[in-house]
């Protein structure tokens, strides 16, 4: 009996077409195919089961090997800091607060918006300068034609509600549907619909901290202009912190519908905090918004004057300079007068065409000088104004210095001397007719002579009574000793004959006293003092404005006696368009006398540069918060790698923190030293000399 198997192979074969019939192609054909592709397979199968693999090492270079391990490492590193500089190791929640790394933060988000904001809504949070926070915005345009349609199905809505209500809410629906019919308006003629949402994360070191910066955020927020609502994220600060984080979504779906000048205004809060006065100079760029803040003293209702206090190299004089150079440039017409006794202000001088006048040395100077009131200075002051007893006043204060500094009081001597002064005056014509205060000025010699014919013949001076003329002869005979450094061959000799410049004739002029080796000796305010009254009967005289800086101008606030005269020139600056601005390095001058407290009341502009000195004690006499403060004393000082300084600048109580940056042209300038480099090669902005002219 056959077996089934084999039967049916006898079958199939039995059964098979021909070969070239057209089944047979079509069968054999495929089957040649199929077999091929098999056979090819088991092959490919052999070949894989017995290649040996290279090793990836035996394909790269020894060295590319050896620096692995340490490519490693550093991608690790690398990695590690990102992290780091992204997010914080570890985050601590709480249902109203997050722990930061170091810091403690709470993250608002807005629930209710104006209806119409105005431009620059959010200033005011820009300018806390005492608070640390971050704003985010998330801003997002909407397909136009859709949102055209929900706002006309919405104010639809509206109206329909407010025609069937007929009671006080009518009223109030009926506002609601003019508002969105108003928006729909808008929209249907060409406003851009956004979805816009806003979210402000406060942060501090402290909890306590915390909450009073919180505190300070909302209610800058609920004020006018910003007029905002904002809320706490309470048990949802994770999302909150993430809506906020820079390249975070909105996680909290806090969005609003907003029109595009209403994302206009908020793009505009940035810069609302800056300062752009016309007529005014950059005195840096705002801390926070990198605008500039240009500022006009001269625009001040309380005064034109200015002072600028940090430690040495903390940038004080650098920025100084640098305002100085852009106040004249800024106005040609301006009138400039330095002075300092640190020999520092050279590059500007050179640069500016102006001239140094070397005061310290032989240089004649006289103190007595008088000149013509000019009839417009008159006429504003009243007819009672005296310019001959003012000029005797101011005198009388130089050499009251005079003596302090020696260590010996004038005293009751002090009406003698007045004497000598009115019958100097006299001598050379001068009278209470301002016309003659063109005549030659009295010199400290012929003081000294009518001093001599007071100690010989004292009876001529005798006003009642015979009696005084023993007073007389002992007060002239106290005063000649006193005054003899200003005969020939003494210390003053040079302060004691005429006048040998005349800073009328020059439009920019460095007054300075050239201390050797830099040490400033006793007598230093003695002569500031003489100059600035100098200064200021120029600034009388002349009808332009005039930017006057005095730098290491310790040396003058620590004498009661000048301090008053100088008071005297601060309370009336003004009114000549003057404007002197003080450079110190400390301030606690400004505390020792209460005049000083004067003086520095007379100052709208104030700047600090760093200051370790700084206390709280200090702060609140400036009206400085304990940010404001910490700012002061952590400020950046004058770091050329970094290419600025920071200082807190104060404009009519306003402060704002900025860093101060040169521009590559005043660097040159600043930094020129004539004793290093030579006057010829200084870098100058006119090659024009300067020239006053009051016409």
């Amino acid at each position: 009996m056959t077996p089934p198997i084999t039967r049916w192979v006898s079958e199939l074969l039995a059964s098979r077409p021909a070969v070239f019939s057209p089944e047979g192609v079509f069968v054999y054909g495929i089957g040649g195919v199929l077999a091929v592709i098999l056979v090819g397979k088991l092959v490919e199968l052999y070949r894989a089961r017995t290649r040996e693999e290279p090793e990836l090492g035996e394909l790269l270079d020894e060295s590319t090997l050896d620096a692995a391990a340490t490519e490693r490492d550093l991608f690790a590193e690398l990695a590690e800091r990102h992290q780091s500089v992204i997010a914080p190791a570890v985050v601590e929640w709480d249902t109203r607060t997050a722990k930061v790394g170091d810091q403690w933060t709470t993250t608002l988000s807005i629930a209710e918006y104006p209806d119409h904001p105005s431009d620059g809504y959010l200033s005011g949070l820009f300018e806390l300068t005492d608070i640390e926070f971050d704003l985010t915005a998330h801003v997002e345009p909407l397909n136009q034609s859709r949102a055209r349609d929900d706002l006309q199905d919405t104010a639809d809505d509206l109206q329909a509600d407010a025609d069937l209500e007929h009671s006080v809410r009518g009223a109030y629906l009926q506002d609601r549907a003019d508002e969105a019919a108003a928006t729909y308006k808008a929209v249907e003629g060409g406003q851009q619909v956004f979805e816009q949402s806003l979210f402000v994360t406060v942060r501090a070191d402290t909890k306590d901290d915390l909450r009073d910066a919180v505190t300070k955020v909302r209610a800058t927020l609920r004020e006018p202009p910003a007029r905002l609502e904002p809320a706490t994220s309470i048990c949802l600060q994770d999302l909150a912190l993430q809506s906020a984080a820079p390249v975070g979504g909105d996680e909290l779906d806090r969005g609003a519908i907003a029109l595009g000048g209403a994302v206009g205004a908020l793009l505009a809060s940035p810069h609302n905090p800056t300062i752009l006065e016309p007529g005014g100079v950059e005195y840096g760029i705002h801390k926070d918004t990198q605008s500039p803040l240009v500022v006009d003293p001269f625009a001040r209702e309380d005064g034109y004057a200015m002072f600028t206090v940090g430690d040495p190299g903390s940038g004080k004089s650098f920025s100084g300079k640098q305002n100085f150079i852009r106040s004249i440039e800024q106005d040609p017409d301006r009138i400039g007068v330095i002075l300092e006794p640190l020999n520092n202000w050279n590059g500007v001088c050179e640069a500016l065409g102006g001239r140094q006048i070397t005061v310290g040395g032989t240089l004649g100077l006289n103190p007595l000088e008088i000149r013509q009131t000019p009839e417009r200075v008159l006429q504003a002051r009243g007819a009672d104004a005296s310019p001959l007893k003012e000029r005797r006043e101011r005198a009388i204060s130089f050499f009251t210095n005079f003596f302090a500094t020696r260590g010996v009081e004038l005293g009751d001597r002090r009406t003698t001397l007045e004497s000598a002064f009115d019958e100097a005056y006299d001598q050379q014509g001068i009278t209470e007719d301002v016309s003659t205060h063109d005549n030659p000025s009295p010199t400290v010699r012929d003081v000294l002579d009518i001093l001599e014919a007071m100690s010989n013949d004292p009876e001529e001076y005798v006003v009642r009574t015979d009696a005084e003329a023993d007073k007389i002869e002992d007060d002239a005979v106290w005063l000649l000793d006193q005054l003899r450094p200003f005969t020939e061959g003494g210390q003053f000799e040079n302060l004691g004959r005429e006048s040998e410049f005349d800073i009328r004739d020059e439009k920019i002029i460095y007054l300075d006293l050239a201390q050797q080796g830099g040490k400033l000796g006793g007598h230093t305010s003695l002569l500031m003092e003489l100059l600035i009254s100098l200064v200021y009967e120029r600034a009388k005289e002349t009808t332009k404005e005039m930017v006057f800086y005095i730098d290491e101008s310790r040396y003058l606030l620590k004498d009661a006696a000048t301090l008053r005269y100088l008071e005297t020139i601060f309370r009336h600056h003004r009114h000549h368009d003057l404007s002197i601005r003080l450079i110190t390095q400390t301030v606690d001058e400004f505390f020792q006398h209460d005049i000083a407290k004067m003086i520095l009341d007379q100052c709208a502009v104030k700047q600090f540069h760093k200051l370790d000195g700084m206390n709280a004690e200090i702060a609140d006499a400036f009206g400085l918060n304990h940010a404001q403060m910490r700012y002061v004393q952590d400020a950046i000082p004058g770091d050329e790698e970094k290419g600025y300084s920071q200082a807190l600048l104060g404009v009519d109580g306003e402060w704002r923190g900025m860093e101060v940056r040169a521009l590559e042209k005043e660097q040159d300038v600043i930094d020129f030293d004539p004793k290093a480099t030579g006057a010829d090669q200084s870098p100058v902005f006119d090659d024009q000399p300067a020239e006053a002219d009051d016409d």
